[in-house]
């Protein structure tokens, strides 16, 4: 039989707040939330959830966009990592403009390219093309030196369906235990498109354009955990799409830990899923975010108008991807 414990007055102890909570409970430590009446003067910022995903009011992206008013949405962009703007029509030029406010156009991917402006890719899925892009992922993680971030209108949208999700992954990692956020920094891993659809995509469109990026493009590697620059925050840098192995542990320990990163990143606490409406605009950051795209809206059309952005003094300034690809440009980054 059981013996309780007693005190020396022959008393049975109480349980503490901290021993119930102890019990099939994480301990989270609560984080002051950002003050937007201070912050921002010039443009009007809705959060959709706590210090994540924000609508911006104000700001017209047909007309030129003053100084003050970038700034803001700089500083946006690295609190909420994911923005949003009413929708608008916007041409091909003016999104590259707002692409040039967080940095500069970027090469993109293998995606064709919008014939109004080489820095703007087409996604265009219908009837004859269905969607293959519905994957958890971080735009582009498999260049040398990946997009900042990415600037897309949906001006084409289906009947219905067709959200796009995004997860913070800087949510995700400040969540994790201590010891397992110790055991993740400092490790690598190792990104390649390989893994991805766009093998087979560029296998249908031939052997010399496989070959073309096999050799352009080799796996890279990148931290597991970085260190967003601008916000400060640490954010898990791993996703389902690109990401092939962790470095320098077994194999075995790779795959489990990717997976386990991968679906801890989605859980619903750390991700919104956001309705479309023709012309609506999103912006977000590739290095605290993850995003999935759903393909339930085929067979009916959605068509995507992309410009990734990097880092002004990125060694990969003015190169086309799709371009080099597809018609052979040597690339030397």
């Amino acid at each position: 039989m059981a013996t309780v414990q007693t005190d020396d007055s022959g008393a049975v102890p109480t349980q503490t707040p901290r021993s119930r909570a102890a019990i099939g409970s994480t301990t989270r430590t609560a984080q002051s939330l950002i003050d937007i009446a201070s912050r921002y003067r010039h443009i009007g910022v809705r959060p959709r959830m706590p210090d994540f995903a924000a609508w911006i009011d104000g700001v017209d992206l047909t007309r030129p966009i003053a100084d003050d008013v970038k700034a803001e949405l700089r500083q946006a962009l690295w609190d909420f990592e994911v923005i949003f703007f009413e929708a608008q029509r916007i041409t091909a030029d003016q999104q590259v403009a707002l692409a040039s406010v967080f940095g500069q156009p970027a090469p993109g991917s293998y995606f064709e390219r919008s014939p109004e402006h080489p820095n703007v890719e087409l996604i265009t899925n219908g009837p004859d093309r269905p969607p293959n892009i519905d994957r958890w992922h971080t735009d582009i993680t498999w260049l040398k030196y990946p997009a900042l971030g990415t600037v897309i209108q949906i001006t084409e949208t289906p009947p219905a369906g067709g959200n796009t999700c995004w997860a913070s992954t800087s949510k995700a990692f400040a969540a994790l235990s201590p010891g397992l956020q110790a055991y993740l920094e400092g490790l690598t891993a190792t990104h390649t498109w390989e893994i991805s659809a766009f093998r087979e995509a560029l296998q249908r469109q031939g052997e010399a354009q496989l070959f073309n990026a096999i050799r352009a493009f080799p796996p890279v590697q990148h931290p597991v955990v970085l260190q967003h620059p601008d916000s400060g925050r640490k954010c898990l840098y791993v996703n389902r799409a690109f990401t092939k192995r962790i470095d320098g542990v077994d194999y075995r320990e790779s795959q489990a830990m990717l997976r386990f990163l991968s679906d801890w990143i989605t859980r619903p606490d750390f991700m919104i899923s956001h309705s479309w409406e023709a012309h609506g605009i999103a912006v977000w950051d590739n290095r605290s975010t993850q995003h999935y795209a759903t393909a339930d809206y085929w067979p009916h059309r959605r068509v995507n108008r992309r410009v990734v952005f990097e880092a002004p003094d990125s060694p990969q300034a003015g190169l086309n991807v799709h371009d080099m690809i597809m018609n052979g440009r040597p690339m030397e980054l």
